[in-house]
């Protein structure tokens, strides 16, 4: 039989509970399930699944104009407050 090794990590209870029914009902324990994921790792030199930002994280160009937008770049004026801006845009 090959040595194991401990291997500890956090986990939201939550997620825990969830995970431990849905991998009961394939007929796999929590520590077999990562087992196989370390295997897939290792087997395959990568990650066994596309890791990608959120759909609502901005992209380079949309982060640009937002951080030239906060900085004032390209406008034509800054206000301090929203009656502010009405005043000016009454005029």
């Amino acid at each position: 039989m090959a040595s194991t090794a401990m291997v500890q990590f956090r986990m939201d209870k939550e997620l825990k509970a969830q995970l431990e029914a849905m991998l009961a009902d394939m007929g796999l324990t929590l520590s077999t399930a990562m087992n196989l994921y370390a295997k897939a790792i290792v087997n395959n030199a990568r990650i066994p699944f596309d890791i990608k930002a959120p759909s609502y994280y901005p992209n380079a160009a949309t982060r640009k104009v937002l951080d030239d937008a906060m900085q004032g770049v390209g406008m034509s004026r800054r206000y301090s407050d929203m009656e502010e801006m009405k005043r000016d845009l009454d005029a």
